[in-house]
Formats: structure tokens, C-alpha cells, sequence
């Protein structure tokens, strides 16, 4: 047996259910540098699973919850799932699965839960082949990575419009393709296309410093997307040859290690991350009510937790927890979420929270649009 099932059988062994309950799994890392990402996950999903159970659970049935860490790898993403589909008796079964954070293997995962039968909510942005396939079960409530490029685009016109944008990706890394491609997009169809240049980490062989040079000849304005190695060592070499630069960079691809690394010279960049939902009207009424209880999801606990309530709306709408009647009544209902009514076009939820811009001041994030 592989290592990655090993570890799977273990948790499934340790996995104590109720004999009348609904079963959540959220899949996301728990060590490493994505470690803070995963515990937003994991803890906005048991915020949610605690109101549940406190109202009397999903139709009469307690609700539990576990968290599983598949590493961001493939070989643990594909483990967790199948063993997880072997699980078919009322007891053991997984009900609903929330995510993975990182979507390794996401069409061979996909496949393996809507044979499994289970739902499975992604509350994460995703590739253009990701977000378009279309599987039975699967749902998918936070839209396109390439939907950042409308946040940069926006923030550019009221923030910094007439200045020249160095666009810089990494043309190994897909979604940051296709935002560039993206962002080059609407400054085209806004007759700006002459202010946008496209900048491949590929092209430059980690020579950060003749990196930041060629672009500063041309550019104030930079938007950066990377991993977080490539993207620190840019950022440092862009502020050692310019104090005036404006830095964008995406808070999921940078992860933590680039704010780390960064340290106060953080200090005034941009950061694109999924909107901050505190202030959405829709979510004003609910958040009172979890301030009052002493809970307030954080980061992307916005997000799982909307996912836990969304599911619960779909059962309660179905009357039933059953795979089949669940995925019937998604396409005939809308649902209620932090950012407003929701409704499902295979799979794909029509309106979701989208990206927010924040500026770090003072060591905090300030959102800006």
C-alpha cells in the first residue's frame, strides 16, 4: 500500500461518527507553508457544523466534521478520495467534501467522488479547465483565477490610470497564463493596450536583477504572478532598484513565505485575494449573529463555511441527503450565501464573492476597492 493510503486508512480508522449523522470532509493542508489556509478552511467549516448541530443538526441528523491534510500532492488528493468513495454504508458515508485547497489531480479526483456519489463543494478559484468541467456533484463557488485580472484592471483605472504596467507571469503555471492573457484583455478592449507589456519568468533564467531592470525601464506599475520564491526574489530586486514602484502581487500564489520573507519591505504592496466578505450587506445580519456567539470566520473561513450552509439549504431543500436528489434540486433552486442568491449552471455557481485588492499598511490589510 502507498504511503499517501496509509495515511488515509489511519484517519479513516480514527474517524469516530455518530451512528445518525451527516459526514463533512474538508480536504486542505494542515502542515507547510499553506498550513494558514488550511486552518481558515477548516475552521469557518466548523463554525458552521457547530450552528448546524446547535439548531438540531441537518434534518434531525447531528453533523460532523473532519479535516484531512492531502499535502497539496497529487498521490494524497487521489488516496483521500477513493477511500473516502469506498465508504457507502448511512454511518461511515461522506456526505459532502469541501475543496481540496490545492487542486491536484482535479479531473481524476472529480471523477472519483461523483462515482463515489459524493458532493463535493470547491470554494477556491480555478483554471479555465478546471472551472469548466462539469461532473455530477461537483460545485464550484469560487469562479475564475483569471477573474483577479478584473480586480487589478479596476484598481489600475481608479488608483493608477495613465501609468505603464509591467505584466509578469510564469508560463509554467497555467492560471497565471491565463490571467495575464486575461489582464492584457481589458486593457486591450479599453484601448490601453499600449500601457500593458508581458514579462515571462521562463524567458530569464532566475536572473532576477536583469529581471527588475528591464521592466522598470518602462513600467510603475507591476502585477506579479508566481510562486512565492520567485515572486520574493523579484519584489526585493524591483524595490533595490525603485523605492516608487507599485507591486501587485496574488496573496495565494505569493503564500506566506513571501510576507515572511519580505518583512516590513511588504509595506505599501498590493495584494489580490478573495474578497473579504465582513461588509457585504447579505452577510451583515448573520455575522452579528456569530459575533454574538464569539465566532467570525476568517480568510477563506468565509468561504468553507458558506459552503457547509449551502449544502445544508440544498438538503433541506431535497429533503433528503441522498447524492441523486441533492444534485436534482441544484438545478432548480437558488441558494442563499455571504455575497447573495445563488443559483448553479453545470455545476458553476453564477455569482461568487470575486477577488478583493487590499494594500499592507502597517503591517495589516487594508482592502482598497
Amino acid at each position: 500500500m502507498k504511503f499517501a493510503a496509509k495515511l488515509v486508512v489511519i484517519w479513516l480508522m480514527c474517524w469516530n461518527v455518530s451512528a445518525q449523522a451527516a459526514n463533512i470532509a474538508v480536504i486542505a493542508p494542515k502542515v507547510g507553508d499553506l498550513v494558514k489556509y488550511g486552518q481558515e478552511l477548516s475552521d469557518g467549516a466548523q463554525i458552521a457544523v457547530d450552528m448546524l448541530n446547535q439548531s438540531g443538526g441537518v434534518l434531525g441528523e447531528k453533523v460532523n466534521l473532519i479535516t484531512v491534510d492531502d499535502r497539496c500532492e497529487d498521490s494524497f488528493a487521489v488516496s483521500a478520495a477513493q477511500m473516502m468513495s469506498l465508504n457507502s454504508s448511512k454511518k461511515d458515508k461522506v456526505n459532502l467534501v469541501i475543496g481540496p485547497y490545492c487542486n491536484n489531480a482535479f479531473v481524476e479526483v472529480a471523477d472519483i467522488y461523483a462515482q463515489g456519489k459524493i458532493i463535493r463543494i470547491v470554494p477556491m478559484p480555478l483554471n479555465a479547465g478546471q472551472y469548466h468541467l462539469n461532473k455530477a456533484g461537483l460545485f464550484k463557488t469560487g469562479g475564475l483565477m483569471s477573474e483577479e485580472a478584473e480586480a487589478f484592471f479596476d484598481t489600475y483605472k481608479r488608483r493608477f490610470a495613465g501609468k505603464n504596467v509591467a505584466m509578469v507571469y510564469d508560463s509554467f503555471l497555467p492560471e497565471t497564463t491565463e490571467t495575464a492573457f486575461e489582464t492584457q484583455q481589458l486593457f486591450r478592449g479599453n484601448n490601453l493596450v499600449n500601457r500593458i507589456t508581458l514579462y515571462d519568468f521562463s524567458n530569464y533564467n532566475k536572473d532576477y536583477t536583469q529581471m527588475a531592470k528591464e521592466i522598470l525601464l518602462n513600467s510603475q506599475v507591476v502585477y506579479v504572478l508566481s510562486g512565492s520564491k520567485p515572486t520574493a526574489r523579484l519584489v526585493q530586486e524591483l524595490q533595490e532598484e525603485s523605492k516608487d514602484a507599485v507591486i501587485f502581487v496574488d496573496e495565494y500564489l505569493a503564500t506566506p513565505y513571501f510576507f515572511r520573507e519580505m518583512g516590513n519591505f511588504a509595506e505599501g504592496i498590493y495584494v489580490l485575494a478573495m474578497e473579504d466578505l465582513k461588509d457585504r450587506p447579505e452577510f451583515t445580519e448573520e455575522l452579528v449573529e456569530l459575533r454574538l456567539k464569539g465566532k467570525e470566520p476568517r480568510g477563506l473561513g468565509v468561504y468553507s463555511y458558506a459552503a457547509v450552509k449551502l449544502w445544508s439549504e440544498m438538503v433541506e431543500k431535497a429533503k433528503s441527503a441522498d447524492f441523486d436528489k441533492v444534485v436534482q434540486q441544484s438545478t432548480k433552486k437558488s441558494f442563499m450565501s455571504p455575497w447573495g442568491e445563488v443559483t448553479f449552471k453545470q455545476g458553476n455557481a453564477l455569482q461568487n464573492g470575486g477577488y478583493g485588492v487590499y494594500q499592507i499598511k502597517n503591517g495589516e490589510y487594508t482592502q482598497v476597492n
